[in-house]
């Protein structure tokens, strides 16, 4: 599948779903609140949304065995969207017909579910593709969608920290990015920190992938451009299997570039697992409360590896927050579950002690995680970890 740019996908989604009428009857039925889940839990990032599938069901099934919430019990229903605008698109609109009160996700497509979340005016959280564009479709400066919240990774985050980085140690940055809002908000994300700094990239290039089924693409012609502007560091803002397949195909080479990466590249070990001993030296960042995890997160990990017989990776530790956030605003709202009351209670969230750290929402706020939650680092092969960067 050729994937087009993101507000091309939107565009088609929100005039796919204009004749579904408006949200309709929202909230809670009976003894049960409903909320839904959408993800690719299949293809190149098909363990992004197993896992934060995984860490909304752990929370769901705290929080019923604690009492539920106002006095319900919380049911999840999460649907594979194959990394599909249209197939996102229908199951949200099949979610509210479903009287859902509200959805998490997309981390595959983020910009569609949040178009949808402000035109239907239906509350949107946690996993929302790396927050960035999808949340701030206008840019960095600019007002969030107004139901879209997302406890997810960010892309602005990781690229304004790595774009710091790049400042610092190297001579030239070249950029490989994918043309959608994950790809494109990446490269704002390195752009703020290379404005702030009166500079700019050697090399910027948009990359078109494969994300239904992670298949790699050819990027050898990359390696000249790269070489002839004159950059020492190149950022692949691309899937784990592509990045791994452009560094390994570079060293073979003989080329001697910093390699940096993405929230995804160490997210978990997709990229590690390819790379192998090749991926030495490649730069990412982490949430540095995961580098140093208190007690209430290596328990969550515990429980999670115990229940999924998987590690537990930050998607799943968002998405866990996220469902703890959406607690917190019904109770907060009386127990109301219809759109308009969460919206308005998820905008007063104020530092939620959540497993990634103090997590906070407001009307021009949507996206928890900023650039002074993370730290730098770097895979040691041979220890087959992520290390602090020097």
């Amino acid at each position: 599948m050729k994937r087009i740019p993101a507000l091309a996908l939107v565009a088609a989604a929100v005039a796919l779903t204009a004749c579904s009428g408006g949200s309709g009857s929202t909230g809670s039925s009976g003894g049960t609140i409903l909320i839904g889940g959408i993800a690719g839990t299949t293809g190149a990032y098909g363990t992004t949304g197993q896992a934060a599938f995984n860490g909304i069901q752990l929370a769901v099934d705290e929080i019923n065995s604690a009492g539920g919430v106002s006095g319900k019990k919380l049911k999840f229903s999460g649907s594979d969207d194959g990394a599909s605008a249209t197939t996102a698109s229908q199951l949200f609109t099949k979610l509210i017909s479903q009287h859902a009160v509200a959805v998490f996700g997309s981390p595959d497509q983020g910009p569609t579910i949040a178009a949808l979340a402000d035109q239907k005016k239906f509350p949107v959280l946690g996993p929302v593709d790396d927050g960035g564009l999808s949340i701030y479709p206008k840019g960095p400066d600019s007002d969030p969608y107004a139901y879209a919240f997302s406890t997810s990774l960010n892309t602005f985050a990781w690229g304004e920290v790595l774009g710091d980085y790049a400042l610092k140690n190297c001579s030239g940055l070249a950029v490989l990015h994918d043309p959608s809002g994950y790809g494109e908000g990446g490269l704002d994300g390195i752009q703020i920190a290379y404005k702030e700094a009166g500079k700019k990239l050697a090399l910027e290039e948009s990359i078109t992938e494969n994300w239904s089924t992670g298949a790699t693409v050819g990027l050898k012609s990359e390696i000249a451009k790269i070489k002839a502007s004159g950059a020492d560091c190149v950022d692949v803002w691309l899937t784990p299997q592509d990045q791994a397949s452009f560094l390994q195909e570079a060293k073979t080479e003989g080329s001697d570039f910093t390699f940096l990466g993405n929230d995804e590249t160490c997210s978990d070990t997709t990229f590690s697992d390819l790379a192998k001993q090749q991926g030495d030296g490649m730069l990412c960042a982490l949430i540095t409360s995961d580098m140093n995890p208190d007690a209430r997160l290596t328990k969550f990990r515990e429980d999670y590896k115990a229940k999924f017989n998987v590690d537990a990776t930050a998607f799943a530790e968002l998405s866990y927050d996220a469902v703890y956030i959406l607690k917190k605003a019904i109770e907060a709202g009386g127990g109301k579950t219809d759109p308009e009351t969460i919206k308005n209670q998820l905008n007063k969230i104020s530092d939620y002690d959540g497993l990634t750290g103090s997590l906070t929402f407001t009307e021009k706020q949507h996206t928890t995680l900023t650039a002074d939650q993370l730290t730098v680092v770097k895979y040691d092969s041979a220890s087959g970890k992520w290390v602090p960067a020097q």
